[in-house]
């Protein structure tokens, strides 16, 4: 059941670290420190380090998986599930795929609506990203994996203005270490998974890399580079917010931002705001690209086709979140189902799919 690409369209395995990478840092990284310290207050750093431990066993199960398959989720599906319920199920994969890609793009809009132009005009800023998006997954996944690569390149010089709450923080807020119950911890955890989802675009992407089972330790990699970042952010947020300020902190990370100032630049978080697009843009057209390509392995319709029909739908679900509330529900929705797909589906799906392939050996 094999999934075969021809070389022309591999790329190497070294890249699966910026492919996982790139889906796990998205819009959620500007204001993810507010949730976690729900529960686990400044405790919560310790927190995103059992996520990213638990995220690279999931990691793990997923390439022994693909590894004796030699083959995508489709193929996984279809060996475990049989034809017909593997098809429905990897069809629940193409919308959730489609809708983590809606999901990033609305809550870009968001933040450039409530922090730079409150009267942007969405349809028009809609029809020119989307457009751009539709040019580069139609050029194919080398194309898209280029964008994921300067994608994680060039917005790196960000993590260098991590430096100013480093320096004018208080490092007396993270004492006592270790001062909630192990309770609390988990569940700041539980909330810090939702910034982790996106890396299980491995199991239709794994086909299109060369030596795919050498690439695990690339994927592992990023996974961990992914960790550390979410750390040091967190750290630089609890250093500078005291545990009251950060409560109000909607986008506590693009707050920190407005202290970095130049004679030349007064308002720096401006500058972030723009540079993010290059991050979620990859994120966005790994997403699309993925939940064309599995609707494609299940309907005999070509991919730009398909691409088409998902960019549409994008489209207009953008303009139809236009309500608060609405976006929240969409965005804990998708969030919700992520969760689920990692700790409960891939275990289960690991279990059932080595019992059979052990069956059929």
């Amino acid at each position: 059941m094999s999934t075969q690409v021809k070389n022309r369209f591999l790329v190497s395995a070294g890249l699966a670290f910026f492919l996982t990478h790139t889906m796990q840092i998205g819009i959620g990284v500007l204001g993810y420190e507010r949730y976690i310290a729900k529960d686990a207050g400044y405790d919560a750093w310790i927190s995103i380090i059992i996520t990213g431990l638990s995220i690279h066993i999931i990691l793990w199960m997923m390439y022994s998986m693909m590894n004796k398959e030699n083959g995508d989720l489709i193929a996984i599906h279809r060996r475990v599930f049989g034809k017909w319920v593997g098809g429905a199920l990897s069809f629940f994969f193409v919308i959730y795929f489609l809708t983590l890609g809606i999901t990033v793009l609305r809550s870009y809009i968001e933040t450039v609506q409530a922090w730079m132009f409150p009267n942007l005009n969405m349809t028009l800023f809609l029809l020119v990203f989307l457009t751009l998006i539709y040019y580069t997954v139609s050029g194919g996944f080398r194309v898209v994996t280029g964008v994921a690569f300067f994608g994680v390149l060039l917005p790196s010089f960000l993590l260098f203005f991590l430096y100013f709450p480093f320096r004018y923080g208080q490092w007396d807020f993270l004492q006592p270490v270790l001062n909630h119950s192990p309770k609390e911890i988990f569940a700041s955890s539980k909330v810090a998974v939702l910034e982790y989802i996106g890396f299980e675009v491995l199991l239709i992407i794994y086909p299109f890399i060369k030596n795919p089972e050498k690439s695990q330790k690339w994927a592992q990699l990023g996974i961990l580079f992914s960790t550390f970042i979410y750390v040091m952010v967190a750290i630089a947020s609890f250093v500078y917010f005291s545990e009251e300020q950060l409560e109000r902190k909607i986008w506590a990370t693009l707050s920190m931002f407005k202290i970095v100032e130049f004679p030349f630049v007064e308002r720096f978080e401006y500058i972030a705001i723009a540079t993010w697009i290059l991050i979620i843009f990859p994120n966005i057209c790994i997403a699309l690209w993925c939940s064309s390509r599995a609707m494609k392995q299940l309907v005999p319709i070509s991919q730009r086709k398909l691409l088409i029909g998902m960019i549409i739908i994008s489209f207009a679900v953008n303009l139809y979140l236009r309500d608060r509330q609405l976006i929240d529900v969409f965005i804990t929705t998708i969030s919700q189902a992520g969760l689920y797909i990692l700790y409960v589906y891939i275990p289960i799906l690991f279990i059932l799919f080595h019992l059979k392939f052990r069956r059929s050996s």
